[in-house]
């Protein structure tokens, strides 16, 4: 059987940070058993990335014009009639996509898979528009984010969970012992992934600063590494110059890209500090969830999101009814205290999400859409 082209779209794409690199090179990884000849269009910085994939790899977005190039690529990509999977999807790619497929009447599948979704009125209302275009297929990751589609009138969507490999299995924790921080603690409190006021860096900053007053020396390890847009926040610049007033001693920085391996090797013997914006997340998959898992450690977050309807699913970790400082302690104290319990539980989840988040469903699921 001839393959069919799978062209994998993600703009921002050029190193191993990011829930980007996972997403993708899990799908290529499962490509092996399935008939698509993939090919990655990502970002101009990433020519090399994928140079261990069995993939054609296309650097071709600059990060400042990807939105206006994504015009000219899709008219190319709409009219060979192949396989069209957006894997960071954007309103902009709805309307471009929808367009262009309705212009040409073309016969390329086009997937979208959605993240999020600022519900604003105007983009509700653009949503409704679109509703009835028959070319493209929406996917989103929880059913409550799909839901803001169906609502709009969308027919053609389907739940599909972000795929991931579940990482190898590593060394077992490093002997601890438990009790109130400030004890003779082994187990670190974590912040990983990209500093970003949206999720929740200055408040672990300040929570940090707030033990230190009191003089209590929990471990904590925080990662400092940009995001994708090679910038800081006002308030995450703000935040960074008071972590960096802070001693050093038991707080482990890092400032740099830290390679998968690194930041996978982050999550052991800890407790992850997810404090991100409730109204930005409330319908949102998050990466650093599923890793925190994978590697049995125990999640703090808020509640009435996707990461909190896990954590409390599983036992795995707390969801916050609000994010006092004094209450994010408190979370802290009751997970060491227990922590041999909610290891175990993020563990036992990880078997569980690792069945949901295999990448070959989503394979699958465009393979039985074509």
């Amino acid at each position: 059987m001839s393959k069919q082209i799978l062209n994998l779209i993600e703009p921002t794409l050029f190193d191993q940070t990011g829930h980007g690199y996972s997403y993708v090179h899990s799908l290529l990884t499962a490509n092996q058993t399935f008939p698509f000849a993939a090919h990655v269009w990502l970002d101009k910085r990433g020519a090399g990335l994928l140079s261990d994939s069995l993939c054609t790899t296309h650097a071709y977005f600059w990060r400042p014009l990807r939105q206006v190039q994504k015009v000219f690529l899709y008219v190319k990509l709409l009219m060979q009639a192949n396989i069209i999977f957006v894997c960071t999807s954007d309103l902009w790619d709805l309307k471009l996509l929808a367009f262009y497929a309705q212009l040409f009447k073309s016969k390329s599948k086009i997937f979208l898979h959605f993240h999020q979704f600022k519900q604003t009125n105007k983009k509700l209302a653009a949503l409704r528009k679109l509703a009835g275009n028959e070319y493209v297929t929406i996917l989103a990751p929880t059913e409550k984010l799909l839901n803001v589609f169906r609502g709009a009138g969308f027919v053609n969507c389907h739940v599909v969970p972000c795929p991931t490999f579940a990482p190898p299995q590593g060394s077992a924790p490093r002997s601890h012992t438990l009790g109130v921080l400030g004890g003779d603690d082994k187990i670190k409190v974590l912040y990983a992934g990209a500093a970003r006021s949206d999720k929740g860096f200055p408040l672990v900053v300040q929570l940090l600063q707030d033990l230190r007053r009191r003089n209590i020396d929990v471990p904590f390890e925080v990662q400092i590494s940009t995001p994708n847009s090679q910038r800081y926040d006002h308030a995450t610049e703000s935040a960074l110059q008071t972590l960096r007033a802070i001693p050093t001693h038991n707080l482990t920085l890092h400032e740099h890209t830290l390679d998968q391996s690194q930041y996978l090797n982050l999550f052991n013997n800890a407790i992850c500090l997810l404090l991100y914006d409730q109204s930005g997340y409330n319908d949102k998959f998050s990466g650093v969830t599923l890793d925190a898992f994978y590697a049995g450690c125990p999640i703090i977050t808020i509640q009435d999101t996707w990461m909190g309807d896990t954590a409390v699913k599983y036992d795995a970790g707390i969801a916050l009814a609000n994010y006092e400082l004094a209450t994010i302690e408190a979370a802290i104290n009751k997970i060491l205290n227990n922590y041999a319990h909610y290891h175990a539980n993020a563990k036992a989840a990880a078997q569980q999400l690792r069945d949901l988040h295999d990448p070959k469903n989503t394979l699958q699921n465009i393979y039985d859409s074509i």
